[in-house]
């Protein structure tokens, strides 16, 4: 385990173990790979860079952008994602573990098997998202989430809460949501359907 460091990006090693260190991102885009980062800080913009097979534990992320990156069985645990700007990013096998995402961004994002549990993921903007092998949000906090332009085949919401979701009103990009039975109320009373 490598701790309390200042390190360039590229520099990591893979299989090892960063925590309480500070890295300055490179100004074109970084490729990382098979490390776990703990608290870390850094200096520069994630945007376009490649993470493979990496653990991001306890990160403070808040308002940063990581636009167009790529992570690949790559897992966030415990991070603070408000309002982070994962603009267009591609996502395989990515999870988000226990994470506070409020606010975050992944509108245009490509995801394919990737999920979500026990995150707060209020207001997030999942807009225009493409899903491939399916998404779980599992007991997440999914309150006025956002979904507009997202085909939401293998999307499955439903162990977790929302009163109000934003989704398109249009049967064709709703086919193979996975809502339970109360969640779905919500859904159908975009249809104008009433239940008693």
């Amino acid at each position: 385990m490598i701790q309390h460091q200042t390190l360039d990006l590229t520099d990591l090693d893979p299989y090892e173990t960063y925590e309480d260190c500070q890295f300055t991102v490179p100004s074109v885009p970084a490729k990382v790979t098979d490390v776990t980062l703990k608290r870390f800080r850094f200096t520069g913009a994630l945007d376009g860079t490649e993470w493979l097979d990496c653990t991001l534990q306890d990160l403070d992320l808040a308002n940063r952008s990581w636009a167009n990156g790529v992570l690949y069985r790559c897992t966030f645990q415990a991070c603070n994602l408000l309002g982070t700007n994962f603009l267009g990013s591609t996502w395989k096998h990515t999870q988000l573990v226990g994470c506070r995402g409020d606010y975050l961004n992944l509108s245009g994002a490509r995801l394919t098997a990737c999920g979500a549990q026990e995150t707060s993921l209020r207001e997030a903007a999942l807009r225009d998202v493409t899903v491939t092998q399916g998404f779980v949000a599992d007991r997440c906090d999914l309150e006025q989430a956002s979904f507009w332009g997202s085909d939401l085949a293998g999307v499955d919401l439903a162990t977790s809460t929302f009163e109000r979701l934003e989704v398109d009103a249009d049967a064709a990009r709703l086919k193979g949501l996975v809502l339970n039975a109360y969640q779905a109320a919500s859904v159908l009373s975009l249809f104008g359907v009433k239940i008693k």
